[in-house]
């Protein structure tokens, strides 16, 4: 493939494209005055070719990278396009991840901008967005008519509104539109990917056991196996609804995680249990799972939260691993719900001592191998997802939980990493990639 030429787009008013200005160190021919190209999916221009970039006001600067497609016509971009909601005054979602993301995305020569449902006009070859300005530290979203993307990054921020109509049509419109890769398509739910593990020799061992919490029978014999079980919401998030179950010689604890705290009840025969829990979940669905006994740091339960990506050559890789420590009282390891931080080396060391390393390349291999199944399962382009992973004294590993949209992991080396691989694998599938890029 022939080499880009890397440098900037300037916008005039943020609705037209006026120049190029070619990087000086990464434009590796000379361009032409006068560029015919097509910006992202389909949006045909000619546009002049500057030397300089000038402080005229309403103009805005992002990075881009030509080209050539023939003698005289050439391509620019990439374009990537996080897509959310539509909110009251622009948009819905996480800004700040938002930010860090076009951040790194100028770092390394990618434009990326945000766009909502509503900024879609399926017969144009343009979408309204919108860019980021955030020169003199003020951070202003600006509105913007941009090319069609070549990569859309699903970030709509919840399931309610993701499974909205305006959110649906646009997720269909981005996968079946020919030149647009859209990955990570939706979120994923703990009996779906239960029901892609377990008919999986390679994965089932992973899997604590696990039944829907309308199955009645099934339910009932899992009580009888396991002393402590836990009811999970199947689109819970962050320990919120929780359940645990504890079997105690002459009765059942129940402790019940909600946004309000925590609530302990005790009952003691198993009929009002089961009227007890069947309040509790009100109907919603819920997944019924053994409880794991999971290895301690400094006398709390930890589990492990780690981040898988697809890199700049399309590969899953292991981007980083995380120690979540459940709290004083706490049911789950979650942040919101009282868990917190630990470094991961600190506490595998101290945990696991002289088998550390063996531990740790485990993991990663353990993940990955399930990261491969889910997505070969869920036959959507995936391009990453963050998992938890409970882990026993003696090293045995368990598969709970994993996200289609990950949060954001607050180890500093992680994030840096993380946005980095996010980038460079929305240049991999836009094509735009140089083969010396890492």
């Amino acid at each position: 493939m022939a080499l880009a030429n890397a440098g900037w787009l300037a916008w005039q008013n943020a609705t037209t494209p006026v120049a190029f200005i070619p990087h000086p160190r990464y434009s590796p021919k000379p361009l032409p005055k006068q560029l015919s190209v097509v910006l992202g999916t389909g949006w045909k221009a000619r546009i002049p070719v500057a030397q300089r970039r000038t402080n005229v006001g309403n103009t805005l600067y992002t990075p881009a990278r030509v080209l050539p497609t023939s003698d005289d016509e050439y391509r620019v971009g990439p374009f990537v396009a996080i897509l959310t909601s539509d909110g009251n005054r622009d948009f819905r979602g996480n800004k700040r991840n938002f930010i860090d993301i076009i951040r790194m995305g100028r770092k390394i020569g990618v434009t990326v901008f945000v766009v909502t449902p509503s900024g879609i006009h399926p017969h144009e070859p343009t979408v309204q967005g919108y860019l980021l300005d955030d020169h003199e530290e003020k951070i202003q979203w600006i509105p913007a008519t941009m090319p069609m993307p070549n990569i859309v990054y699903n970030r709509i921020p919840n399931r309610i509104l993701e499974q909205r109509h305006e959110e649906q049509v646009a997720i269909r419109f981005f996968q079946e539109t020919p030149g647009i890769r859209l990955f990570n398509p939706g979120f994923f739910d703990k009996w779906m990917l239960y029901e892609y593990l377990v008919n999986s020799k390679e994965t089932q061992p992973y899997l604590p056991e696990t039944v829907q919490w309308d199955k009645e029978n099934e339910c009932r014999q899992l009580f009888q196996r396991h002393p402590i079980l836990f009811l999970k919401p199947v689109d819970g998030k962050a320990g919120l609804d929780m359940i645990r179950i504890i079997r105690e010689p002459n009765r059942y604890e129940v402790i019940h995680q909600s946004q309000n705290g925590k609530k302990r009840y005790h009952r003691t025969d198993f009929n009002s249990l089961w009227r007890l829990l069947k309040t509790l979940t009100n109907q919603r669905k819920y997944i019924l799972q053994q409880g794991i006994p999971l290895a301690t740091y400094r006398n709390r339960p930890f589990d492990l939260r780690l981040l898988l990506q697809k890199d700049g050559t399309g590969c899953w890789q292991f981007t980083g691993l995380g120690i979540r420590v459940a709290g004083r009282d706490a049911i789950s390891t979650h942040v919101p719900m009282g868990g917190s931080i630990a470094p991961a080396s600190e506490v595998l060391q101290e945990v696991f001592r002289d088998h550390q390393t063996e531990i740790r390349e485990t993991i990663e291999q353990t993940a990955l191998k399930i990261a491969r199944h889910i997505e070969a399962e869920r036959r959507y382009n995936l391009g990453e997802m963050s998992m938890d992973l409970g882990i026993e004294q003696n090293g045995r590993l368990w598969f709970f939980e994993a996200n289609a949209k990950p949060m954001k992991f607050d180890e500093p080396d992680i994030r840096h990493l993380s946005l980095a691989r996010l980038i460079h694998y929305c240049l991999y599938l836009s094509g735009f990639k140089q083969s010396k890029e890492a």
